[in-house]
């Protein structure tokens, strides 16, 4: 079964969950080939044949490759189950409010450059509205990175 068989994204995310969901996304934030062996000990799976089996099922769905004699590497992203709140930038995977947070962290920044300490109702309230959505951006972030996949 390929990726281009399964028609949904709901069988897709019943397919690609727990343990393989796992272990797709610590691939997807290593960003370069890996044994079985590697990703065993690093995703805390009991033996190398689970990661194989994993491994195999990721496979068939056309998302890792198998490098000859380097290891496995992930082929195709795709944005199913938590991995929807998360960017690929390069070669690092960051929760979409990371963006959302450096905007509004860099308007504070510049708006506090630019209008400085002078403060009169509507600076206030811009700083106040900029300062919540910090706190937000900042907490949403956090969490999501935290959650991971599993």
């Amino acid at each position: 079964m390929t990726l281009s068989d399964v028609r949904s994204d709901k069988k897709l995310e019943d397919i690609l969950k727990g343990k393989t969901m796992k272990v797709y996304y610590f691939m997807l934030k290593q960003n370069k080939p890996l044994s079985a062996r590697e990703i065993q000990r690093r995703t805390g799976l009991s033996s190398p044949s689970l990661s194989l089996h994993h491994l195999a099922k990721l496979q068939e769905l056309d998302l890792v490759t198998k490098i000859d004699d380097e290891g496995y590497v992930v082929s195709k992203y795709i944005k199913i189950g938590i991995l929807r709140f998360f960017v690929n930038i390069g070669a690092f995977l960051v929760p979409r409010y990371t963006l959302y947070l450096v905007f509004f962290g860099s308007l504070m920044v510049s708006s506090l450059i630019i209008f400085g300490l002078v403060l009169t109702a509507e600076r206030i309230l811009l700083y106040l509205v900029l300062c919540i959505s910090i706190i937000i951006f900042v907490f949403e972030t956090y969490h999501i990175w935290k959650a991971g996949p599993v």
